[in-house]
């Protein structure tokens, strides 16, 4: 049974019940965290008076630069627990009257059609018309964003000048806008019809200068899609967002997260805009309205949805620049010493930066068995049980107290392979923003990037394949003098065994995830229940989609398989009183489930561009869309088992789907043609929906052709169609095209 407590909350005046479970459970997370504290500072205490290696210099120095990379590990651990409580419970105050809100959204280089999810849902938030006002800031000066923002009725900007990079940006579009509020997006997060009125009455209070919800993504980050481990493993950013921040609001300290906030504009004024000093502009501005003495809000409800970066070339570029936004805010404006700030906003805002300087003592912990086991110089001077009895109770309660205080989104051991995948690149960037904090290059984390065929980015990796390649050979030669005759240091050898085989793992796995894996979709598919209806003939089967794009569907239904036309009409129904009404290509038909059930998939024909939005706002409008995220639920030993075995899945076979017409294998002549250019090729086979075919050049995916077909010397079969995927190949161009209307010569050409 749970007994309520009651918790006030001052920024909404409401008491909210909490279960005598989840207090609890917080009293747990806080005893398992003193625990692990306890023993640790046991554990650094046994490790400086027992442990040293004082051969000679050269072996001190190294223990002492392990033993300070043990150190940082250790007060990052305390940071991290410094930073983590039950953030306070609130209910969205009522907005009473309704501050007029100037909607900015910012891009850069992206693509337009990521842009064109946003403004759609964007305009489409619940507030008073006369109230909000939709911007597009446009550093890149593209015509086809201007196009864009004139076709959606936007107030579209563009400076003549692009110094400071994105803050530029939105200092440019604050002198440009008179708005009270500003909520600033990036062009790739996508509002709920409900973030307006869900966040705006917080600025009820005079003292809120920032209201920020969590970023939440709808694709797979790069570790989960390259690994194959979507299933497994949480997204990578989800444990700042859904803990770490709202341990931050408790000490008024949350900060702006660089989109899917809200500015007060009298604040942001008072301090010159957005700040300039540092490329991290949104973790500065926050700081400097905390000093000012102004509150920010965190708002724990899911409210916007964004792509995380869907290369891992993508995510290392974002990390670089994070490391050196937060190693300048460090130099430069410290939050340590930065008048304003209260005893515990300066503690979190330095734990924050000093979260950056993660990327050195990675290095010392993956190379250090290699001083040994190929230079006879050991880190530690013990025994392996001595250290097994000292090190095992610390890396246990630790593991425990990490695990339950994370709620099961960050999955053990995998915080070890992010920060191995990112610890070559952001070490150097740490170097060079300690030699040159005045840098203020600014790299845009590519989004929207479609990648047509599988490729290894070994450029990425090289340092870690070389560091992997010295770990193997030395983990060779222990395993030689361990069973060898002589059993000198066989303790030290044993130690730095274990320890190189565990940093190999996490190298391997590091290194997995500069596999880019192909994307074959040209637009994000969601799982959504969005009531409709299949219409042919006289028929109408109602049913509920499983999952939708702006350009298909796939839908369950259940009996025996139906037989559906090639083309229909399809009815969808919104939450919000939309209706559409398409035509749609059956793509798939499958029996499922011991022939229980049919998964059937359609695709839109010609959808106009109201369509278009309609079916946009019904896939990311609904203020329900994300209520319940999904969570990680890999405890430690299947945590370790998918590190281990994830190098393995990048074997696997991509999923095919049957087809509901069979290919048929013919060679004939063609050509497709895009926007004038003419590639010829030759048709390897042909169903009733669409051809593989080997084509001479280039294409783009997702373009609409049209494409001829020479089976008869009278006259050639023009179809309109789509490049649904291509592969490139020696000298030639590998293509699927998915017809886009029916010809009844195409059966005619199928019986030939």
């Amino acid at each position: 049974m749970l007994i309520p407590f009651k918790k006030y909350t001052e920024s909404s005046g409401v008491e909210i019940p909490i279960a005598k479970e989840k207090k609890d459970a917080e009293r747990f997370w806080w005893i398992a965290a003193l625990l692990a504290f306890i023993i640790g500072v046991w554990y650094l205490y046994w490790r400086i008076t027992a442990t040293f290696n004082t051969e000679d210099n050269l072996a001190r120095w190294i223990s002492i630069t392990v033993y300070i990379a043990e150190i940082y590990g250790f007060l990052a651990f305390i940071f991290f627990f410094l930073q983590v409580r039950k953030g306070p419970s609130r209910i969205p105050p009522t907005l009473e009257s309704y501050p007029t809100v100037d909607v900015i959204v910012t891009i850069f280089n992206e693509s337009t059609e990521v842009l064109y999810r946003t403004i759609v849902c964007c305009q489409a938030m619940e507030y008073p018309e006369d109230k909000k006002k939709v911007y597009i800031l446009d550093d890149g000066n593209r015509k086809e964003v201007k196009d864009l923002a004139e076709r959606l009725n936007c107030i579209y900007l563009s400076r003549p000048t692009h110094e400071f990079a994105k803050a530029g940006n939105i200092n440019y579009g604050l002198a440009h806008s008179t708005g009270e509020i500003i909520a600033i997006f990036d062009c790739d997060h996508i509002p709920v019809r409900t973030f307006l009125t869900e966040t705006a009455g917080y600025f009820k209070d005079p003292d809120v200068a920032i209201v920020q919800t969590p970023h939440y993504f709808y694709n797979p980050d790069s570790f989960q899609r390259n690994l194959r481990l979507e299933k497994e493993l949480s997204n990578e950013q989800d444990l700042f967002f859904r803990v770490i921040e709202p341990g931050r609001d408790y000490y008024n300290s949350s900060f702006f997260a660089g989109s899917s906030g809200l500015f007060r504009r009298k604040a942001l004024e008072e301090i010159g805009g957005i700040q300039t000093l540092t490329i991290t502009e949104d973790l500065h501005t926050s700081m400097v309205l905390h000093a000012r003495g102004y509150k920010s809000v965190y708002v724990p409800r899911i409210l916007a949805s964004g792509l995380a970066p869907e290369s891992f070339e993508g995510y290392l570029k974002q990390r670089k620049r994070w490391t050196r936004g937060g190693l300048q805010v460090f130099l430069l404006d410290n939050p340590l010493i930065k008048r304003g700030l209260t005893f515990w906003q300066r503690i979190q805002y330095f734990g924050a930066v000093y979260y950056f300087l993660h990327g050195i003592p990675r290095l010392i912990y993956l190379s250090a068995p290699l001083s040994f086991l190929l230079f006879g110089y050991a880190p530690l001077r013990t025994s392996f049980a001595a250290l097994l009895s000292h090190f095992l109770p610390y890396y246990v309660t630790s593991l425990i107290a990490f695990h339950r205080v994370s709620k099961r989104l960050r999955n053990p051991f995998w915080s070890d392979v992010y920060e191995t995948a990112m610890s070559f690149s952001i070490t150097a960037t740490a170097m060079a923003t300690f030699l040159n904090p005045g840098n203020k290059k600014f790299h845009v984390t590519p989004k929207g990037l479609r990648q047509a065929v599988s490729k290894f980015n070994l450029h990425l990796v090289i340092p870690h394949l070389i560091l992997l390649c010295l770990l193997l050979a030395g983990i060779s030669i222990g395993f030689h003098h361990l069973f060898s005759d002589s059993q000198i240091h066989a303790d030290a050898f044993r130690i730095s065994i274990f320890w190189g085989i565990y940093n190999s793992l996490l190298l391997v796995a590091a290194i997995s995830t500069a596999s880019e894996r192909r994307e074959v979709r040209t637009s994000p598919r969601l799982k959504r229940m969005i009531p409709g209806e299949i219409l042919f003939d006289n028929t109408k089967i109602p049913f509920i989609t499983s999952d939708i794009s702006d350009s298909g569907i796939s839908l369950m239904l259940s009996g025996p398989q139906i037989t559906i036309p090639l083309f229909v009409k399809i009815h969808l129904y919104g939450d919000n009183g939309e209706r559409v009404s398409l035509t749609g290509m059956v793509m798939r038909n499958d029996i499922i489930s011991q022939g229980e059930m049919v998964t059937v998939g359609i695709y839109f024909m010609k959808v106009s561009e109201e369509d278009r939005q309609a079916i946009i706002r019904m896939m990311f409008s609904p203020q329900y869309t994300w209520y319940s995220p999904p969570d990680a639920s890999a405890g430690v030993c299947l945590s370790f088992l998918a590190m281990v075995i994830s190098p393995v899945r990048l074997f696997l076979q991509e999923k095919v789907f049957h087809r509901f017409y069979p290919r048929i294998k013919r060679e004939i002549p063609c050509e497709i043609i895009r926007n004038g250019t003419v590639n010829k090729g030759v048709i390897e086979d042909i169903s009733y929906t669409g051809v593989r075919a080997k084509i001479c050049g280039v294409l783009p995916l997702g373009n609409d052709i049209i494409l001829k077909i020479y089976y008869s010397k009278n006259k050639p079969l023009s179809i309109e169609g789509r490049i649904a995927w291509i592969k490139k190949t020696k000298g030639d161009t590998l293509t699927g095209v998915h017809f886009m209307e029916h010809k009844p010569d195409l059966l005619e050409l199928l019986k030939g």
